[in-house]
């Protein structure tokens, strides 16, 4: 039934996805002008096994914009006029939004070569012009007659060099100033061409480099095209990691000509690997195993859906919202005889033409509805001294509509990169909090360390094998998202090797009884020779018996403690749960207690300390791990929900924007667990400035522009988030070299 039930969930949410494909202006678009000829060839495109035709595949991911590339003369006729016209009618009738991409060539037009149509060759300048004039108005008014007008029109193809060489040829020319006012009508002959044939229909105007990760070489482009006086709408930019560089550098090029030029930008044409694996059909690879890639992202199904969803948040967040979109270029392009592909591990099919889940990244997931998400982690079964100042967090990934990016824009990994954080909010309890769409599946496991580098000593942090809660074979824990905001319940930290059910407990649930667990380290009273387990002992809880309803007492050992045999220092941990009654104690009754250890010189009590207490709770609890001796009473779980300062303030950096350092001041109103963080714009954490235990007051520290390593990062925006407690604030940074 429970199957039954996520499934009807997930199909409302695919319902949803689907109604709402063509309700956004973000361009969600893929180039399939192969596609004609891998139908016509037999290519099959596939969906659980089932046939079905490409447009419906991409439109049901969610794609809403077709671009198609238009030849003048192509030898076979694909991608020429006859075949683009046929195929547009399609496009417009399955509801796309449409780009024509004049090459003004027979064949590819790129940055390396923008041959001109063999028909042209002979012609002088003033007829070129004409002749571009004539073709371009004639194409969009046969496009226009049959009610498939371009929503977009891009004049040239990756023009970095111009285009119709050698008049229009902009590099290695003897003239270079001439050659920038020929381009440029060209240009404006393409341009009026478009205009005069839509009349008053309003189609957009796109110019399209290859310049993606490269700000210096578009400043230059556009400065000398605007120069020219052409008009056009929108900047679009190519960009493939392993040619055009970081995402780093494509956000830096993104916000500098966002607000350079006050234009729309796209990232005309974009794609990442699948695989690096090839099928034998006698065509190399473009992208192979020598391929430089994203850090991040491998070359996997997830990889290239995470790539998808990192570059289209990176997109919206240009500044001045210029950024509204991309296009996947050839997603479709799978190898059948004879043509072959050298782009098949970079399309969004396998090799056999069965659709991947990496094509979920084109839904329009900003219309989709997400939920709230808190997972609740308890480390009092961590064998280690963990502690409210040190560091507990969820690694794992997302199944389903989501990738490494969730809804609120963090990240979860299973590296130490995942953004899922947990907040102490007392004692051995954590919270994180987070968004996920519903029907999607979160699978993770909990990691602690001193900070996200240093590990706790058992297994480099990482608990032990879990077995999820519907006993599936992925030794992680499963949380599958429903369609209302979710508190999970509390799960314990696995500390050994045993296989551990998910939602195990150290309490048995007793309903007339509450359980609370005790646990003491002795570690420094082993360093001191005070205790040896096999003289010494056993450790009791000797306390209040008029207060805990008898179940302590200060004169006789009731409660006696068990090692763990697999904490640190040599099971130095001794812990035990106790339960007390719940119709004999008032919920939040002062019970008193101490640690007592049997047959020791020393007399057995701790010393030089109050007597410990903690509040009677209404629930099952841990109370927080104590040394044997030491001077801080541990609390209740009444602290669980306990009230963060009210009052705390990050002020904004000062200078800003700021070369080479910048000062930082914040103040927080009480003693509270203090982190003070630098991002990025993709939300990768670049420095952690503080992570401590800070006392009421202001602070001030300067920031040097480096990152954890010491490597001076690159000029761009950063944000700074200072966490009090469960408060956060958050100011942007410019860096500028």
């Amino acid at each position: 039934m429970k199957k039954i039930f996520l499934i009807y969930i997930v199909y409302l949410f695919q319902i949803n996805v689907t109604a709402q494909v063509n309700s956004d202006s973000f361009i969600r678009g893929v180039d399939i002008s192969f596609t004609p000829q891998i139908e016509d060839l037999g290519g099959k495109y596939k969906v659980n096994g089932v046939t079905k035709d490409a447009l419906d595949i991409f439109k049901e991911s969610g794609a809403n914009y077709v671009r198609l590339r238009l030849w003048y003369a192509p030898s076979d006729g694909y991608c020429g006029l006859a075949k683009t016209l046929d195929y547009a009618k399609r496009v417009k009738a399955k509801g796309f939004r449409f780009l024509l991409d004049f090459h003004y060539s027979d064949w590819w037009a790129d940055p390396g070569k923008q041959t001109k149509p063999a028909a042209w060759a002979n012609l002088s300048f003033d007829v070129l012009k004409d002749s571009v004039y004539a073709y371009t108005k004639n194409v969009i008014t046969q496009l226009k007659n049959q009610n498939t007008l371009p929503d977009m029109v891009q004049i040239g193809n990756e023009i970095t060099g111009g285009m119709l060489w050698p008049d229009g040829k902009l590099y290695g020319v003897p003239n270079p100033e001439d050659q920038w006012r020929k381009f440029g009508e060209l240009l404006k002959q393409g341009i009026n061409g478009v205009k005069d044939a839509a009349g008053a229909n309003q189609v957009k105007i796109m110019i399209h480099i290859d310049r993606g990760g490269d700000n210096n070489g578009s400043i230059y482009f556009y400065d000398h095209l605007l120069a020219q006086n052409v008009n056009f709408d929108v900047i679009g930019l190519s960009y493939y990691p392993w040619w055009h560089g970081t995402l780093i550098k494509l956000t830096n090029n993104l916000n500098d000509l966002a607000q350079r030029y006050q234009k729309e930008i796209v990232v005309a044409e974009t794609a990442y690997p699948w695989t690096l694996q090839y099928e034998n059909d006698g065509h190399g690879n473009i992208v192979g195993s020598n391929t430089t890639l994203l850090p991040s992202y491998p070359a996997t199904v997830k990889g290239q859906k995470d790539f998808l969803f990192y570059l289209s948040k990176l997109i919206k967040d240009t500044k001045n919202g210029k950024g509204i979109g991309f296009f996947y270029w050839e997603p479709s392009y799978i190898s059948v005889p004879p043509i072959g592909s050298s782009w098949e591990n970079l399309t969004t099919f396998d090799f056999n033409g069965e659709a991947l889940e990496s094509l979920q990244a084109f839904q329009n997931i900003d219309s989709l509805k997400s939920i709230s998400v808190r997972l609740r982690i308890n480390t009092s079964t961590n064998g280690d001294t963990i502690s409210v100042k040190d560091f507990v967090q969820i690694r794992g990934e997302v199944k389903g509509t989501s990738s490494s990016l969730l809804p609120d824009g963090k990240m979860v990994t299973w590296d130490e990169n995942s953004q899922l954080i947990c907040k102490n909010v007392g004692g051995d309890y954590w919270e994180c909090q987070f968004r996920m769409y519903p029907g999607d599946q979160l699978q993770y496991k909990i990691w602690t360390g001193r900070n996200k580098k240093t590990p706790t000593y058992l297994r480099l942090g990482w608990e032990g094998p879990i077995l999820p809660w519907d006993s599936s074979n992925v030794n992680a824990r499963l949380f599958t998202a429903l369609l209302d905001d979710t508190t999970n319940t509390v799960e314990y930290f696995n500390n050994n090797g045993i296989q551990q059910f998910q939602y195990w407990s150290l309490f048995q649930n007793k309903t007339d009884s509450v359980g609370v667990l005790f646990r003491v380290n002795v570690s420094e009273l082993n360093k001191k020779g005070l205790f040896d387990p096999t003289v010494n002992g056993p450790i009791t809880v000797r306390g209040d018996s008029v207060s805990s309803a008898n179940i302590l007492s200060w004169s006789t050992n009731k409660i006696m403690l068990k090692r763990e045999e697999s904490s640190v220092a040599n099971g130095s941990f001794w812990s035990g749960v106790v339960y007390f009654p719940k119709n004999k104690i008032t919920s939040g009754t002062i019970i008193k207690y101490k640690y007592f250890i049997d047959n020791t010189a020393f007399g057995g009590w701790e010393s030089n300390i109050n007597d410990r207490s903690f509040n009677f709770p209404s629930t099952d609890t841990t109370l927080a791990w104590k040394y044997f001796n030491d001077k801080i009473i541990p609390t209740g779980v009444e602290d669980l929900l306990q009230s963060v300062p009210e009052k705390f303030q990050l002020t904004q950096n000062y200078p800003n924007p700021f070369n080479p350092e910048t000062t930082i001041k914040f103040s927080i109103s009480e003693r509270s667990f203090v982190s003070l963080r630098i991002y990025n714009v993709l939300g990768n954490l670049v420095k952690t400035l503080i992570q401590d235990e800070k006392e009421a007051g202001s602070y001030s520290i300067i920031w040097n522009g480096t990152e954890e390593a010491g490597t001076t990062v690159s000029s761009g925006v950063y944000f700074l988030k200072l966490e009090a407690g469960s408060k956060n604030q958050v100011r942007k940074m410019v860096l500028i070299r």
